[in-house]
Protein backbone atom coordinates (compact mmCIF):
# COMPACT_ATOMS: atom_id res chain seq x y z
CA UNK A 1 0.00 0.00 0.00
CA UNK A 2 1.32 3.52 -1.00
CA UNK A 3 3.18 5.44 1.93
CA UNK A 4 1.35 8.61 0.83
CA UNK A 5 -2.07 7.30 1.23
CA UNK A 6 -2.97 9.27 4.72
CA UNK A 7 -1.43 12.43 3.08
CA UNK A 8 -4.11 11.88 0.16
CA UNK A 9 -7.14 11.92 3.12
CA UNK A 10 -5.80 14.33 5.19
CA UNK A 11 -6.02 16.70 1.72
CA UNK A 12 -9.32 15.36 0.39
CA UNK A 13 -10.65 15.83 3.83
CA UNK A 14 -9.42 19.56 4.35
CA UNK A 15 -10.71 20.14 0.74
CA UNK A 16 -13.92 18.77 1.70
CA UNK A 17 -13.94 20.62 4.95
CA UNK A 18 -14.50 17.87 7.06
CA UNK A 19 -13.38 16.64 10.48
CA UNK A 20 -11.68 13.68 11.57
CA UNK A 21 -14.62 13.19 13.98
CA UNK A 22 -17.21 12.94 11.10
CA UNK A 23 -14.71 11.04 9.23
CA UNK A 24 -14.32 8.39 11.69
CA UNK A 25 -18.24 8.25 11.73
CA UNK A 26 -19.22 7.74 8.89
CA UNK A 27 -16.77 4.93 8.48
CA UNK A 28 -17.38 3.36 11.40
CA UNK A 29 -13.60 3.65 13.20
CA UNK A 30 -12.15 5.69 15.84
CA UNK A 31 -10.60 9.22 15.23
CA UNK A 32 -7.22 7.89 16.23
CA UNK A 33 -7.53 5.79 13.48
CA UNK A 34 -7.88 8.38 11.26
CA UNK A 35 -5.39 10.29 12.74
CA UNK A 36 -2.76 7.56 12.59
CA UNK A 37 -3.24 7.26 8.76
CA UNK A 38 -2.69 10.81 8.49
CA UNK A 39 0.37 10.82 10.09
CA UNK A 40 1.57 7.35 8.60
CA UNK A 41 1.51 5.54 12.09
CA UNK A 42 -1.18 3.17 9.68
CA UNK A 43 -3.51 2.15 7.15
CA UNK A 44 -6.78 1.83 6.39
CA UNK A 45 -7.91 -1.55 6.44
CA UNK A 46 -9.08 -2.65 2.67
CA UNK A 47 -12.28 -3.21 2.90
CA UNK A 48 -12.55 0.63 3.85
CA UNK A 49 -11.12 1.95 0.58
CA UNK A 50 -14.40 2.07 -1.22
CA UNK A 51 -16.52 3.52 1.32
CA UNK A 52 -13.33 6.36 1.39
CA UNK A 53 -13.06 6.89 -2.90
CA UNK A 54 -17.36 7.06 -2.47
CA UNK A 55 -17.32 9.18 0.38
CA UNK A 56 -14.64 12.10 -1.01
CA UNK A 57 -16.20 11.30 -4.83
CA UNK A 58 -13.49 9.81 -6.58
CA UNK A 59 -11.64 6.69 -7.86
CA UNK A 60 -10.11 4.01 -5.63
CA UNK A 61 -6.64 4.88 -8.25
CA UNK A 62 -6.67 8.16 -6.81
CA UNK A 63 -6.61 7.35 -3.08
CA UNK A 64 -3.03 6.33 -4.16
CA UNK A 65 -2.41 8.43 -6.82
CA UNK A 66 -3.29 11.65 -5.09
CA UNK A 67 -6.04 14.43 -4.70
CA UNK A 68 -4.73 16.44 -7.78
CA UNK A 69 -6.86 15.24 -10.91
CA UNK A 70 -6.08 15.69 -14.51
CA UNK A 71 -8.08 18.67 -15.74
CA UNK A 72 -6.65 18.76 -19.38
CA UNK A 73 -8.43 20.55 -21.88
CA UNK A 74 -8.39 20.54 -25.68
CA UNK A 75 -6.70 22.67 -27.68
CA UNK A 76 -10.42 23.84 -29.27
CA UNK A 77 -11.26 24.23 -25.92
CA UNK A 78 -8.32 26.16 -24.60
CA UNK A 79 -8.79 28.57 -27.53
CA UNK A 80 -12.28 29.20 -27.38
CA UNK A 81 -11.69 29.73 -23.34
CA UNK A 82 -9.10 32.09 -24.75
CA UNK A 83 -11.82 34.19 -26.99
CA UNK A 84 -13.68 34.75 -24.38
CA UNK A 85 -11.54 35.13 -21.12
CA UNK A 86 -10.37 38.04 -23.71
CA UNK A 87 -13.66 38.90 -24.90
CA UNK A 88 -15.74 39.17 -21.23
CA UNK A 89 -12.29 41.22 -19.74
CA UNK A 90 -12.63 43.77 -22.78
CA UNK A 91 -16.56 44.18 -22.12
CA UNK A 92 -15.86 44.60 -18.54
CA UNK A 93 -14.43 47.81 -19.50
CA UNK A 94 -17.85 48.93 -20.91
CA UNK A 95 -21.12 50.02 -19.48
CA UNK A 96 -22.79 46.62 -20.65
CA UNK A 97 -24.19 45.08 -17.93
CA UNK A 98 -25.84 41.26 -18.23
CA UNK A 99 -28.74 39.70 -16.27
CA UNK A 100 -28.51 39.87 -12.52
CA UNK A 101 -30.76 38.96 -9.84
CA UNK A 102 -33.07 39.72 -8.95
CA UNK A 103 -34.12 39.31 -12.42
CA UNK A 104 -34.11 35.76 -14.91
CA UNK A 105 -33.53 37.10 -18.12
CA UNK A 106 -35.36 39.55 -20.70
CA UNK A 107 -38.60 39.45 -20.85
CA UNK A 108 -39.05 36.61 -17.59
CA UNK A 109 -40.49 36.79 -14.32
CA UNK A 110 -38.33 37.97 -11.10
CA UNK A 111 -37.60 36.24 -8.29
CA UNK A 112 -40.21 38.16 -6.35
CA UNK A 113 -42.35 36.22 -8.35
CA UNK A 114 -40.95 33.20 -8.51
CA UNK A 115 -39.80 31.92 -5.67
CA UNK A 116 -36.92 29.63 -6.44
CA UNK A 117 -33.82 30.50 -4.25
CA UNK A 118 -36.34 30.24 -1.35
CA UNK A 119 -34.85 31.92 2.38
CA UNK A 120 -31.01 32.21 1.42
CA UNK A 121 -30.19 33.44 4.98
CA UNK A 122 -27.04 32.05 6.77
CA UNK A 123 -26.72 29.84 3.53
CA UNK A 124 -23.40 29.30 1.98
CA UNK A 125 -23.66 30.35 -1.73
CA UNK A 126 -21.74 29.49 -4.97
CA UNK A 127 -22.12 31.53 -7.80
CA UNK A 128 -20.61 30.17 -11.54
CA UNK A 129 -19.72 32.99 -14.15
CA UNK A 130 -20.70 35.45 -11.17
CA UNK A 131 -19.13 38.28 -13.25
CA UNK A 132 -18.75 41.70 -11.64
CA UNK A 133 -20.16 40.02 -8.45
CA UNK A 134 -24.05 42.05 -8.90
CA UNK A 135 -26.05 38.84 -7.93
CA UNK A 136 -23.60 37.45 -4.77
CA UNK A 137 -24.07 41.47 -3.50
CA UNK A 138 -27.81 40.85 -3.72
CA UNK A 139 -28.12 37.97 -2.19
CA UNK A 140 -25.88 39.47 0.73
CA UNK A 141 -28.87 41.84 1.37
CA UNK A 142 -31.31 38.76 1.43
CA UNK A 143 -29.01 37.83 4.35
CA UNK A 144 -26.80 35.21 2.57
CA UNK A 145 -23.96 33.56 5.03
CA UNK A 146 -20.99 33.33 2.60
CA UNK A 147 -20.85 34.21 -0.90
CA UNK A 148 -18.17 32.52 -3.22
CA UNK A 149 -18.11 33.13 -6.92
CA UNK A 150 -16.23 31.73 -9.98
CA UNK A 151 -15.67 33.56 -13.24
CA UNK A 152 -13.29 32.95 -16.05
CA UNK A 153 -12.03 36.82 -16.46
CA UNK A 154 -9.80 38.09 -13.55
CA UNK A 155 -10.64 41.52 -14.59
CA UNK A 156 -14.55 40.63 -13.55
CA UNK A 157 -13.31 39.17 -10.12
CA UNK A 158 -11.29 41.80 -9.21
CA UNK A 159 -14.37 44.07 -9.78
CA UNK A 160 -16.62 41.56 -8.09
CA UNK A 161 -14.15 41.92 -4.89
CA UNK A 162 -14.03 45.54 -4.82
CA UNK A 163 -18.09 45.46 -4.47
CA UNK A 164 -18.23 42.98 -1.71
CA UNK A 165 -15.26 44.25 0.04
CA UNK A 166 -17.59 46.91 0.82
CA UNK A 167 -19.84 44.51 2.80
CA UNK A 168 -19.19 42.05 5.75
CA UNK A 169 -17.99 39.64 2.99
CA UNK A 170 -17.55 35.90 3.57
CA UNK A 171 -16.42 33.64 1.06
CA UNK A 172 -14.22 33.90 -1.90
CA UNK A 173 -13.79 34.25 -5.54
CA UNK A 174 -11.84 32.30 -8.04
CA UNK A 175 -10.44 33.61 -11.89
CA UNK A 176 -11.16 29.48 -13.70
CA UNK A 177 -13.10 28.23 -16.17
CA UNK A 178 -15.88 26.67 -14.93
CA UNK A 179 -14.78 23.49 -16.65
CA UNK A 180 -11.86 22.56 -14.21
CA UNK A 181 -11.97 22.66 -10.55
CA UNK A 182 -10.05 25.23 -9.09
CA UNK A 183 -9.98 24.15 -5.63
CA UNK A 184 -13.39 24.89 -4.29
CA UNK A 185 -14.86 23.32 -1.42
CA UNK A 186 -16.78 20.11 -1.96
CA UNK A 187 -19.69 19.01 -0.22
CA UNK A 188 -20.05 21.90 1.36
CA UNK A 189 -22.67 24.85 -0.44
CA UNK A 190 -26.40 24.85 0.02
CA UNK A 191 -27.02 26.54 -3.03
CA UNK A 192 -25.15 26.93 -6.31
CA UNK A 193 -26.43 29.52 -9.00
CA UNK A 194 -25.89 30.81 -12.57
CA UNK A 195 -27.73 33.35 -13.77
CA UNK A 196 -26.56 33.21 -17.01
CA UNK A 197 -23.98 32.24 -17.24
CA UNK A 198 -24.03 27.75 -17.71
CA UNK A 199 -24.62 27.98 -21.44
CA UNK A 200 -20.79 29.62 -21.82
CA UNK A 201 -19.78 26.22 -20.72
CA UNK A 202 -18.34 24.23 -23.35
CA UNK A 203 -18.46 21.41 -21.60
CA UNK A 204 -22.14 20.82 -19.36
CA UNK A 205 -21.44 17.77 -18.25
CA UNK A 206 -18.52 17.98 -16.97
CA UNK A 207 -19.79 21.43 -15.15
CA UNK A 208 -22.83 19.98 -14.38
CA UNK A 209 -20.63 17.58 -12.56
CA UNK A 210 -18.57 19.51 -10.71
CA UNK A 211 -21.89 21.44 -9.22
CA UNK A 212 -22.89 18.56 -8.08
CA UNK A 213 -19.60 18.17 -6.13
CA UNK A 214 -19.72 21.45 -4.79
CA UNK A 215 -22.85 21.06 -3.24
CA UNK A 216 -24.07 19.17 0.35
CA UNK A 217 -26.39 16.32 -0.06
CA UNK A 218 -29.63 18.47 -0.12
CA UNK A 219 -28.28 21.42 -1.94
CA UNK A 220 -29.66 22.99 -5.02
CA UNK A 221 -28.82 24.49 -8.13
CA UNK A 222 -30.84 27.14 -9.75
CA UNK A 223 -29.70 28.77 -13.26
CA UNK A 224 -31.15 30.40 -15.89
CA UNK A 225 -30.01 30.78 -19.72
CA UNK A 226 -31.68 31.38 -23.30
CA UNK A 227 -34.29 29.01 -24.80
CA UNK A 228 -31.82 26.82 -26.74
CA UNK A 229 -34.41 27.81 -29.31
CA UNK A 230 -33.91 31.32 -29.46
CA UNK A 231 -30.49 30.65 -31.92
CA UNK A 232 -32.34 28.85 -34.40
CA UNK A 233 -35.14 31.91 -35.03
CA UNK A 234 -34.49 35.05 -36.78
CA UNK A 235 -37.18 37.97 -36.89
CA UNK A 236 -37.60 38.85 -40.92
CA UNK A 237 -40.04 39.87 -42.85
CA UNK A 238 -43.04 40.70 -40.18
CA UNK A 239 -42.41 36.56 -38.99
CA UNK A 240 -39.74 34.67 -37.12
CA UNK A 241 -38.39 32.11 -39.05
CA UNK A 242 -36.98 29.23 -37.96
CA UNK A 243 -33.51 29.67 -39.67
CA UNK A 244 -31.03 27.29 -38.08
CA UNK A 245 -30.97 23.56 -36.90
CA UNK A 246 -31.56 23.12 -33.16
CA UNK A 247 -30.69 19.33 -32.98
CA UNK A 248 -26.87 20.08 -33.75
CA UNK A 249 -25.00 21.54 -31.10
CA UNK A 250 -23.28 23.68 -33.27
CA UNK A 251 -20.37 26.50 -32.22
CA UNK A 252 -21.65 30.45 -32.25
CA UNK A 253 -19.53 33.52 -33.00
CA UNK A 254 -20.84 36.72 -31.41
CA UNK A 255 -19.91 40.23 -30.80
CA UNK A 256 -21.21 42.20 -27.73
CA UNK A 257 -20.38 45.80 -28.00
CA UNK A 258 -17.30 44.58 -30.40
CA UNK A 259 -16.16 42.22 -28.01
CA UNK A 260 -16.01 38.21 -29.68
CA UNK A 261 -17.78 35.48 -28.51
CA UNK A 262 -18.36 32.06 -28.70
CA UNK A 263 -20.89 29.68 -27.56
CA UNK A 264 -22.36 26.21 -28.13
CA UNK A 265 -25.94 26.33 -28.45
CA UNK A 266 -26.71 23.16 -25.95
CA UNK A 267 -30.28 21.19 -26.47
CA UNK A 268 -32.61 21.22 -23.19
CA UNK A 269 -32.03 17.78 -23.18
CA UNK A 270 -27.91 18.15 -22.68
CA UNK A 271 -29.19 20.31 -19.38
CA UNK A 272 -31.48 17.77 -18.23
CA UNK A 273 -29.40 14.92 -19.23
CA UNK A 274 -26.49 16.63 -17.17
CA UNK A 275 -28.33 17.09 -14.02
CA UNK A 276 -29.85 13.33 -13.87
CA UNK A 277 -26.58 11.37 -14.98
CA UNK A 278 -24.87 13.62 -11.97
CA UNK A 279 -27.26 12.74 -9.10
CA UNK A 280 -29.46 16.19 -9.68
CA UNK A 281 -33.32 15.91 -9.12
CA UNK A 282 -35.07 18.20 -10.77
CA UNK A 283 -38.04 19.53 -8.88
CA UNK A 284 -38.92 22.90 -11.43
CA UNK A 285 -38.52 23.78 -14.88
CA UNK A 286 -39.55 27.33 -15.49
CA UNK A 287 -40.63 28.44 -19.04
CA UNK A 288 -42.92 31.36 -18.90
CA UNK A 289 -42.66 35.04 -19.68
CA UNK A 290 -43.72 38.46 -18.64
CA UNK A 291 -43.92 41.40 -21.74
CA UNK A 292 -45.87 44.55 -22.01
CA UNK A 293 -48.94 43.65 -24.45
CA UNK A 294 -48.46 47.11 -26.00
CA UNK A 295 -44.79 46.29 -26.93
CA UNK A 296 -46.14 42.63 -27.81
CA UNK A 297 -47.77 43.97 -30.21
CA UNK A 298 -44.89 45.67 -32.41
CA UNK A 299 -42.55 43.60 -34.41
CA UNK A 300 -38.93 44.35 -34.41
CA UNK A 301 -37.38 43.33 -37.16
CA UNK A 302 -33.77 41.64 -36.63
CA UNK A 303 -34.36 41.80 -33.09
CA UNK A 304 -32.86 39.29 -30.87
CA UNK A 305 -34.74 39.57 -27.42
CA UNK A 306 -38.57 40.84 -28.01
CA UNK A 307 -42.15 41.06 -26.06
CA UNK A 308 -43.08 40.10 -29.39
CA UNK A 309 -41.63 36.20 -29.67
CA UNK A 310 -41.68 36.51 -25.47
CA UNK A 311 -45.61 36.55 -26.44
CA UNK A 312 -44.67 33.17 -28.85
CA UNK A 313 -42.07 31.26 -26.98
CA UNK A 314 -40.03 31.89 -23.48
CA UNK A 315 -36.90 33.93 -23.89
CA UNK A 316 -35.80 32.03 -21.21
CA UNK A 317 -35.73 28.75 -19.49
CA UNK A 318 -35.21 28.65 -15.52
CA UNK A 319 -34.65 25.13 -13.89
CA UNK A 320 -34.49 24.15 -10.06
CA UNK A 321 -32.26 21.13 -9.27
CA UNK A 322 -31.78 19.25 -6.10
CA UNK A 323 -28.53 17.42 -5.41
CA UNK A 324 -29.29 13.21 -3.47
Amino acid sequence: MSQNIGTVIQQLRRRHRVGQGELAETLGVSVQAVSKWETGKSNPDLHLLPKLAEYFGVSIDSLFAGVQETQELSKEVSEQLEVNNYGWTELTKSDWQGTILPDYGPYTPTEEQLHLLGDVRGKAVLEICCGCGESLLWLKEQGAGELWGLDISAERIDKAEKILSNFDWKGKLFTSPMEIDPGIPHRYFDLVISIYGLGWSTDPDKTIQLIGEYLKPGGRFIFSWDNPLMQCIDAVDGRYVLSRSYVKERVIDLEKRGSRLCMHNWKLSTYLNGLANHGFIIEQVVEESAYDQEEADIFQEGKYYSAGLARLLNNVIMIKARKR
